[in-house]
């Protein structure tokens, strides 16, 4: 190579001018040590690329306007909309099978209900089943007639077109019947049961009627005049208020008496006789040995051993009462045999 015109031969590394030796001490420990040879190692964790959900191309589309048609082929063709899939609220799919067990349930019972019925017409349709006897049972003061000729049921009537229902209405409406069972004894017989009325006491109103401890009046029975119970008098009444309440009001003095005087002392309401409500403001109560005693409307427990004192001290003296009047405030009016 040449240098400024000086000539320099080939065979020299380096030329002349060029001072090769270091300047410092890291310049010499590098041309002293050999280079070794460096490597480089990286690595790189190379992450699959997420795959992007295909979009849907949605398809918008405007009302027919004259002024916006597209140009071109399509020019005044109106696009529809492409159909999307009709997605559910979750309340609604919570409910959805509640309300298909439901209706599985309705059917169910829609399809028993129309095989009942097709199965009573059947029924009703088969030759054979007639009623040919009526059984009463439960009765002491109505007879087996009242209650056959209240139920009107026709002998020879196919059992299953009776109307169970309408006998009890009509049983039910004798004024001695409480309760009333109706029930089909096939093939052909029916059963009447009845539960009656208990009679609290007697009415004289011509014929011998009851009243019950609701002051219902009860129609007369051939039953009645062997019970042993007090007679209540003193009281009219009309014949529609037979099998009601309506002299209930009237009739209540004698049966809370009644009753008053069967809770204090059993025994001596057996020897009551008669209850006459004939006098107005009066109870007048006739014992089976022939006493008189005149009450206040509403008797008292006062009253009642205060005629236990009197009775106890006219039997001590050896006299016997005819009557006791006890309306008095705090005295007792006496008259003796």
């Amino acid at each position: 190579m040449y240098y400024r015109g000086s000539r320099v031969s080939l065979s020299e590394s380096q030329p002349r001018f060029y001072n090769t030796q270091p300047r410092t001490w890291r310049e010499r420990s590098a041309r002293e040590k050999p280079k070794e040879k460096m490597f480089r190692l990286s690595l790189r964790l190379v992450r699959k690329p997420k795959e992007k959900p295909a979009r849907e191309e949605r398809v918008t589309h405007g009302f027919y306007r004259p002024s916006r048609l597209t140009q071109g082929a399509g020019a005044g063709v109106m696009e529809r909309p492409a159909a999307r899939p009709i997605q559910m609220p979750p309340f609604v799919k919570r409910m959805a099978l509640p309300a298909l067990k439901i209706g599985l349930v309705a059917g169910l019972l829609g399809a028993l209900v129309w095989s009942k019925v097709k199965t009573t017409d059947l029924l009703q349709q088969m030759s054979g089943l007639t009623l040919s006897k009526i059984s009463v049972e439960g009765t002491h003061y109505l007879s087996e007639d009242q209650v056959i000729q209240a139920a009107k049921a026709p002998l020879g009537e196919n059992m299953f077109k009776l109307d169970l229902a309408g006998i009890s209405s009509q049983v039910g409406a004798l004024s001695w019947v409480k309760r009333v069972f109706v029930e089909r004894r096939l093939p052909k017989a029916l059963l009447i049961s009845v539960v009656e009325r208990k009679p609290a006491a007697l009415l004289d109103h011509g014929d011998l009627y009851a009243v019950d401890n609701e002051g219902r009046i009860l129609s007369p029975s051939q039953a009645l005049s062997g019970e042993d119970l007090p007679l209540v008098s003193g009281l009219n009444f009309t014949p529609d208020a037979v099998g009601t309440t309506q002299a209930a009001a009237s009739l209540r003095p004698a049966l809370d008496f009644l009753a008053f005087l069967q809770k204090q002392d059993g025994s001596l309401a057996q020897d009551v006789s008669e209850v006459n409500l004939g006098e107005p403001g009066c109870l007048k109560v006739t014992f089976i040995d022939g006493v008189t005693m005149r009450f206040n409307p509403v008797v008292t427990q006062d009253e009642l051993r205060h005629m236990a004192l009197v009775l106890g001290d006219l039997n001590l003296k050896g006299k016997k009462a005819a009557s006791l009047d006890f309306r008095y405030k705090d005295e007792v009016l006496v008259k003796t045999r």
